[in-house]
């Protein structure tokens, strides 16, 4: 009895995740991606409003900017950069926590900062660092794979500067990069 019990309860819980999943769905409207050189391309469905522009784009280098024209939204600015360095590590993941503490270190020496772990649906280890020396003026969420820094840095930008990102702006980042997904090259 106790186990066809725990059986349902489970089920109930799929369920409700499902429909949350499908409501989540409906609010995202199109897929943003970015192909790096014939490494990978990266991809994710973006909220409702935003687009994808590349801005700079050559073999060792992507930027694009993803923003809304509504300018009440923040923007996120994604950097895709190949490290020599990291030349060998295939994804953040694969990191030991020493290494991982030096690649935290590195966001920890400009400004105060938070630093938590996510992981996209993927699997994908993020970092997310939000400044909180003086608010939340940016989240730098920031993950590797196969050799390049992937950096998505979501501000207001240039004449915004005084602008602080919210909680609710920060679960919506998350949610959309829940989604991040890596195709590598065929």
């Amino acid at each position: 009895m106790m186990k066809k019990l725990i059986a349902l309860v489970l089920c109930v819980m799929m369920l409700s995740g499902c429909v949350s999943a499908m409501a989540d769905e409906a609010d995202k409207t199109n897929l943003g991606t970015l192909e790096v050189e014939d490494a990978f391309t990266l991809q994710c469905v973006l909220p409702a409003g935003y687009k994808v522009d590349v801005m700079y784009d050559n073999p060792d280098y992507h930027v694009a900017i993803i923003y809304s024209e509504d300018e009440s939204k923040p923007q996120m600015y994604l950097s895709v950069a190949f490290d020599e360095l990291l030349a060998d590590v295939e994804r953040l993941n694969d990191l030991d926590d020493e290494a991982l503490a030096q690649v935290e270190q590195t966001f920890r020496e400009e400004d105060e900062v938070e630093i938590t772990h996510m992981y996209t649906s993927h699997g994908t280890k993020l970092l997310m660092v939000k400044e909180v020396e003086n608010g939340i003026s940016y989240v730098d969420f920031y993950t590797i794979y196969l050799g390049y820094q992937i950096e998505i840095v979501m501000n207001y930008g240039t004449g915004f500067e005084d602008r602080q990102i919210t909680e609710k702006q920060i679960e919506m980042a998350v949610d959309f990069l829940s989604d991040l997904d890596f195709i590598p090259a065929s």
